[in-house]
């Protein structure tokens, strides 16, 4: 090794991995740190810290406002890098440790865009939170899968399947770093090279196949290439070939060694992950509460319900409302005691649709509000006044079954929606806006092939859809303007104001948009990256 008589080995590893970094170290330097690494394992501890703090400063980037050092007269890039190197990792060490993954409630530090589509999922709870049906933008940022399973779809193609325990950082549309847990991975042709960082400083590289990854408590490692190639790669050693049917593991700081693939723990692919949700009943065990008075009536008469007490008396309560019966919230009617879910239609209706009906004038709260959950339903919510609160998310015709059609009319008040608006993902499911009183908000909204959302103008204007995310949906999905009522005159009027960029996923193509009844003027949807707008011109 040509060092200094003095030169400590962990300094000279320090400094030849800057070499490395910068694209200046000889082909002698990498010979040499290989053999180092291979005869001592306190350079080989010492390299994987610093393979982390590498890792850790692409996954948290420092502040563009933070005062910077100037670099010493005559200093060298090199010592440079070195210098500013040791003052970012200080200040990602910090951010680390307040984004880390332990605790849900913290938010995600990510980078702009959208680089994956949470697809679907199974009893999963990602940093406290349950998840929720319909798809869900994934940021560049660390998450933690404390329980059950997630499908995402990479934006480069690449279909993951995450199963909990977990922990992982999301860092582009065709990267993932897996800190702890298992992962599946189907790569498409479009999505050749996607890449899985593992612990140690090792990453995963695939050429166009199917693999499964396992990283435990300890940092302890394995691959199981299914079909076609993966690639292992680290700074150091050269790149080692796993093809269909092998498999190998390696511990944190030792290299890898091949391993029985039939020996090894089979990963959850996105087929299994389809027959599980499949099996799993469609609503965990709860109470029932059915609406019985035939001729419909009032939400708050506590007979109008079996068990003789309004929804809400007991833990883990669903109301539903079914038969062609028509219920009736009005003014004044007291918050429940406990959390309360809403069905309004679960099945197909005896005689003709809508199987229920849910007409709302004064407030209400309920945990989740599903339309139609099952083959063949119509359901529809009709609110005229007051303010409904679903601390979860409202499901139209997005949940369990096939439903014929699930509608959600607001003519005037406010729908607040804690997590998302799912529309038309099993059958069609439409959200009608009438008038500009009407305000909705959430955290996020995702339709469905056969989703519509309406948009009818009064005189002076129209709703407004308010998300803290963004806005999601599918191709087929269709938004309708009606401005028959209008007569407001040429203006910009906000449809949907987004919290975060809106994206490719959440813009309607003009064959997804249908203008109509205005008269003497023309209408255009506009997108920007803080929603979408309806811009009226004189003709």
């Amino acid at each position: 090794m040509n060092t200094s008589r003095n030169e400590n080995p962990r300094d000279w590893m320090e400094r030849v991995l800057i070499r490395l970094r910068e694209g200046e170290a000889t082909p002698e330097e990498v010979t040499q740190l290989r053999a180092l690494l291979a005869g001592d394992a306190g350079v080989r501890r010492a390299y994987l810290r610093a393979k982390q703090m590498d890792a850790l400063l692409e996954t948290v980037p420092m502040r563009q406002d933070a005062a910077q050092p100037e670099p010493a007269p005559g200093a060298t890039a090199s010592l440079w890098w070195k210098v500013a190197a040791v003052a970012s990792a200080a200040a990602a060490v910090v951010a680390f440790a307040i984004i880390g993954l332990g605790g849900g409630g913290r938010e995600h530090r990510h980078r702009n865009g959208t680089v994956a589509l949470l697809h679907s999922s199974f009893e999963a709870v990602i940093d406290g939170r349950e998840v929720l049906e319909g798809e869900q933008p994934m940021r560049p940022g660390t998450y933690k899968l404390e329980r059950g399973s997630v499908q995402l779809r990479f934006s480069k193609g690449a279909e993951v399947v995450i199963e909990g325990p977990a922990a992982f950082d999301l860092v582009d549309a065709n990267t993932m770093h897996l800190n702890q847990g298992s992962v599946w991975a189907h790569c498409p042709d479009e999505a050749r090279g996607f890449t899985v960082r593992m612990p140690g400083g090792r990453e995963l590289v695939d050429f166009g196949t199917e693999f499964g990854a396992r990283v435990n408590s300890e940092g302890t490692s394995e691959v199981n290439v299914i079909q076609g190639e993966v690639q292992i790669r680290d700074a150091v050693s050269k790149p080692l070939d796993i093809t269909a049917g092998k498999a190998a593991s390696w511990e944190l700081t030792a290299p890898p060694i091949a391993t029985s693939a039939a020996a090894m723990r089979p990963f959850q692919s996105a087929t299994m992950l389809a027959a599980k949700m499949k099996a799993a009943p469609a609503v965990a065990a709860q109470t029932v509460v059915s609406f019985r008075d035939l001729k419909g009536g009032d939400w708050n008469r506590a007979e109008n319900w079996r068990g003789g007490a309004s929804p809400g008396a007991h833990e883990l309560e669903r109301a539903v409302i079914n038969q062609s019966r028509v219920v009736r919230v009005l003014p004044g009617l007291p918050p429940p005691p406990h959390p309360v879910d809403i069905h309004v239609s679960n099945g197909p209706p005896p005689n003709a649709p809508p199987d229920g009906t849910l007409e709302i004038e004064g407030n209400l709260e309920c945990q989740m509000l599903r339309i139609a959950t099952a083959d063949g339903a119509d359901g529809i919510v009709r609110q005229t006044a007051g303010t409904v609160n679903v601390t979860g998310s409202l499901l139209a015709a997005s949940h369990e079954g096939a439903p014929a059609m699930a509608a959600y009319v607001l003519a005037d008040g406010a729908l607040n929606v804690g997590h998302v608006i799912a529309l038309g993902r099993r059958g069609p499911g439409v959200l009608t806006l009438k008038g500009s009183k009407a305000v909705v908000t959430a955290a996020r909204m995702s339709l469905g092939p056969s989703a519509k959302v309406v948009f009818v103008l009064d005189s002076e204007g129209s709703a407004l859809i308010k998300l803290r995310d963004t806005l999601v949906h599918n191709t087929a999905a269709k938004l309708v303007i009606d401005g028959s009522q209008y007569r407001g005159g040429p203006k910009t009027i906000p449809l949907v104001v987004c919290g975060a960029a809106l994206e490719d996923k959440g813009t309607f193509t003009p064959d997804q948009v249908h203008l109509e009844g205005f008269n003497g003027m023309t209408p255009r949807i506009v997108h920007s990256p803080s929603g979408i707008d309806l811009v009226i011109e004189a003709n």
